[in-house]
């Protein structure tokens, strides 16, 4: 196990050597450079000689007591370099039933709807397994310009399948990311959907444009489809409205793809979303 400090406090440490004395296998490294994309990276520049699997998971996440074994599971049956498997939330008491119902905070969204080593699943950090190799052969680490924005985990398993990686669901290889009441909000999702947006034009910009010619074609259809996701957004909202204003998920769900679409608008003018020096981030 390797953690990443990226605060440097001694009660970090602590913990970690507490567990070392324990007998738990564990690299601590403090990584002075804030931003998500240096802890990671930090981690991936000390993996253990000899290493054949990276298993990743987030610092607010519990894994299921058999998550490893699912995870390498799949990969033994199906031979793919990434494996990704189911993340859910747990709330704390008191949070809005809507939010509860809404499918914001599973990762992806509707995980049910993949089945078990179905190809080409959306991977994140939260909770995967990627061959060693990529890293240690293949150099591939995440990008540090997007170490406070989030977005780097998108653009790097993007990456790797546009390279031919092959991409898997792991379906018993579940985890549970334990969401704070400051979080369980329609300000916190207005946010990070806004957050979203705001890095899809990079990670676009990175994988596609090889040119400035592709850049010109790139930009006015990304502000047109941004547009258009406002524009249809706030219809829908304003309709159910209306309506049906009862049905929050739905208004939810409108808001959000305005939040979306303005995030989108902002990348594209370089207005950069530093979500994680946020407090509740």
């Amino acid at each position: 196990m390797i953690v990443a400090d990226n605060e440097g406090n001694p009660e970090n440490r602590d913990i970690c050597d507490g567990f070392r004395q324990a007998g738990l296998s564990l690299i601590y490294v403090h990584e002075p450079r804030r931003g998500i994309s240096h802890a990671r990276n930090a981690c991936l520049d000390r993996l253990p000689a000899g290493t054949d699997f990276v298993a990743m998971i987030d610092d607010d996440e519990l894994p299921d007591p058999h998550w490893l074994n699912h995870l390498l599971l799949a990969q033994s049956r199906s031979g793919a370099d990434v494996v990704v498997g189911p993340t859910r939330p747990a709330f704390e008491d008191g949070v809005a039933g809507w939010i509860r119902d809404s499918d914001f905070f599973f990762k992806p969204e509707n995980p049910d709807r993949y089945t078990n080593l179905q190809a080409d699943p959306p991977a994140a950090t939260c909770n995967v397994l990627v061959n060693a190799a990529i890293f240690t052969s293949g150099g591939m680490r995440f990008d540090p310009r997007l170490a406070l924005s989030g977005g780097e985990d998108k653009l790097l398993f993007q990456d790797l399948k546009l390279r031919g990686y092959r991409f898997v669901w792991g379906a018993g290889a579940g985890a549970t990311e334990f969401i704070p009441r400051q979080r369980a909000s329609f300000g916190y999702m207005w946010r990070e959907a806004y957050r979203r947006g705001n890095v899809k034009h990079y990670v676009k910009r990175q994988l596609k444009i090889s040119n400035r010619l592709k850049l010109f074609i790139l930009v006015p259809k990304s502000l047109a489809r941004a547009m258009t996701q406002i524009l249809t957004g706030s219809g829908k909202l304003t309709a159910q409205l209306v309506t049906n204003r009862k049905n929050r998920v739905q208004l939810a769900r409108h808001a959000l793809a305005i939040a979306d679409g303005l995030g989108t608008i902002a990348g594209l003018l370089r207005i950069e979303n530093r979500h994680y020096r946020r407090q509740d981030a």
